[in-house]
C-alpha cells in the first residue's frame, strides 16, 4: 500500500482504492461544476422573470386604462344639438308653466324619442337650467325640474 495526499489528506491505499477515489473526485468536481452553471442559468432566470413581471405589470396597466376608456360611453349626441334640445325644453317648460317633468313628458315636449332624452341627461346634468332629481313616488324615474323653481 502507497501513501496517498488527496487534497490535504493523507493515508494509505492500494492502487485500486487510488484509481477509485479519484475517479469519485473526477465525478464530484464535474458535479460542483455543472451545480454551478446551473447556478448561473437559475440566476439569469431570475433576472429574466423579474424583468418580465415589471413588464407584465406595465402592460396590465396600460389595458386597464384602456378599458377604463372604452368602457366609459362617448356622448351620444353632438354638443350643439344637445343644446338646441336642452334650449327647446326650456322654452317648452316656460312656456307651458312646467315646474318639473318626466323623461317620457319631456320627450314629448321635445318631439323625440325617450332613449333620445335619455341620451340628453349628461347634457341636462351640466346645464345650470335643469336640475335632475330621483321620482321620490318611483324607484327608477328621475325628474327634470327648472332650477330656482
Amino acid at each position: 500500500m502507497n501513501k496517498v495526499d488527496l487534497e490535504g489528506y493523507q493515508f494509505f491505499a492500494s492502487p485500486s482504492d487510488r484509481a477509485f477515489l479519484s475517479e469519485v473526485l473526477g465525478r464530484l468536481a464535474a458535479v460542483e461544476e455543472e451545480n454551478r452553471q446551473l447556478r448561473q442559468v437559475v440566476e439569469a432566470l431570475r433576472r429574466d422573470h423579474d424583468d418580465h413581471r415589471e413588464t407584465v405589470g406595465r402592460e396590465i396597466a396600460s389595458d386597464r386604462r384602456r378599458i377604463t376608456a372604452l368602457e366609459t360611453p362617448a356622448l351620444a349626441l353632438s354638443q350643439k344639438t344637445a343644446g338646441d334640445h336642452l334650449d327647446k325644453l326650456f322654452s317648452e317648460m316656460r312656456r307651458l308653466s312646467i315646474r318639473q317633468t318626466t323623461t317620457k313628458d319631456a320627450a314629448r315636449l321635445l318631439g323625440v324619442s325617450k332613449p333620445l332624452v335619455k341620451k340628453l341627461k349628461p347634457y341636462l346634468a351640466k346645464d345650470s337650467r335643469f336640475v335632475i332629481l330621483r321620482d321620490p313616488r318611483h324607484k327608477q324615474r328621475h325628474l327634470i325640474r327648472l332650477a330656482g323653481t
